[in-house]
């Protein structure tokens, strides 16, 4: 077959819907980078705890409870245990569900015992992950190049068989040509180094057996990396350079170059910025620490260097998106109530009057 009688039988393909990318809950994204498509590799970068994990985390939720195609999720967490990834999409469950804001703290009780009721939306929402949860493989161990690809092409090998041409090509051939497997790596700066390699040499292998595997077997790829500190530094701050920059993920090594989209959050309340491209940040009636904003600053496939205005609330991990022009904004405050913001099923059906609540934070303290 010629390339460009195997290029036309895509764009036949798309023509009839089958190139549509799986939804990632936020669809200014989606309409950017196309969703989350076969061998594709996205690396996720920001700086410490300013919400890696939580969107990943975030996206995950999104395609285990709505993609209309079947998917398998491998979790490399390198930094929360299994429980703890459970536990939080048990809070998004409960929160869209039914409108109650469960952190982690208050699932485990580690302040105080779970009260009857959200015990009982709970063992729902249990219920929901005993029925997806068969999708979902956490690997939360130990983590080096070699041990990801060899767990990974365990997984690889259970859901499809490596078939040779008569030319002698070898071929992945999936048992269910509609699922898509996403790997995630949470995050690539904890992974051990082996055989003498620095840790930025066992990243940079590590990446380059992801774009094997990605090839070969079409797996899709979610990496999450550290900015380095250079991001923050007062010069960049002196010159009105606060944003993050493929830059500032050079110094590991070539995860950004080996990415197909690179998508970098910035939250602007840990840079002290009063104002944000419009958006109202440290005054009383400013966002506060729930604005974020995703950079795209690079992308394969489409346009890059866009960005998209985010609401974040942590307290169970979902994200929003804002306008893109935050001068139709009245009232930046009401995007810090979080009853109204996370769309609820439950209060759409009651048509409930959801006003301020008091709910609990152990978000980042910031002396401002």
């Amino acid at each position: 077959m010629k390339n460009t009688d195997a290029l036309w039988d895509l764009i036949k393909k798309g023509k009839n819907g089958k190139n549509i990318g799986l939804q990632t809950g936020l669809s200014k994204l989606d309409k950017i980078i196309g969703g989350v498509h076969p061998s594709t590799y996205y690396l996720i970068g920001a700086g410490s705890s300013v919400g890696k994990s939580a969107l990943v985390i975030y996206i995950m939720y999104q395609l285990l409870r709505y993609s209309k195609k079947p998917v398998t999720l491998v979790y490399y967490s390198l930094e929360l245990g299994s429980e703890i990834i459970f536990s939080k999409l048990m809070g998004l469950y409960c929160a869209e569900e039914f409108g109650i804001y469960l952190t982690t703290n208050d699932i485990m009780s580690f302040d105080h015992p779970l009260d009857d009721d959200s015990y009982e939306k709970l063992a729902i929402a249990k219920k929901w992950l005993d029925d997806v949860e068969d999708n979902l493989i956490i690997i939360d161990k130990g983590l080096s190049a070699r041990i990801l690809y060899k767990e990974t092409l365990s997984i690889l090998e259970e859901l499809g068989d490596v078939e040779t041409d008569q030319y002698g090509k070898e071929t992945y051939v999936p048992i269910d040509p509609d699922r898509q497997v996403i790997g995630i790596i949470d995050h690539l700066s904890l992974v051990r180094a082996e055989d003498g390699r620095k840790k930025k040499e066992e990243m940079d292998l590590m990446s380059s057996y992801m774009v094997t595997l990605k090839r070969k077997f079409k797996i899709s790829w979610f990496a999450l990396m550290q900015q380095n500190r250079e991001s923050s530094s007062m010069e960049r701050r002196k010159a009105d350079l606060n944003e993050p920059t493929l830059n500032d993920l050079k110094d590991s090594g070539s995860p950004s170059e080996d990415a197909d989209v690179v998508l970098q959050i910035f939250f602007p309340l840990r840079e002290k910025l009063p104002n944000y491209r419009g958006y109202d940040v440290m005054s009383k009636d400013g966002m506060r620490d729930i604005l974020r904003s995703i950079i795209i600053t690079k992308n394969r496939y489409g346009e890059a260097n866009k960005l998209i205005f985010t609401s974040f609330y942590g307290v169970v991990g979902w994200w929003n998106e804002l306008p893109d022009d935050p001068s139709t904004i009245k009232d930046f405050t009401i995007y810090r109530n979080v009853k109204t913001n996370i769309p609820c099923k439950l209060n759409k059906e009651n048509k409930e009057d959801v006003g301020e609540i008091n709910i609990p934070r152990n978000d980042i303290k910031f002396n401002l």
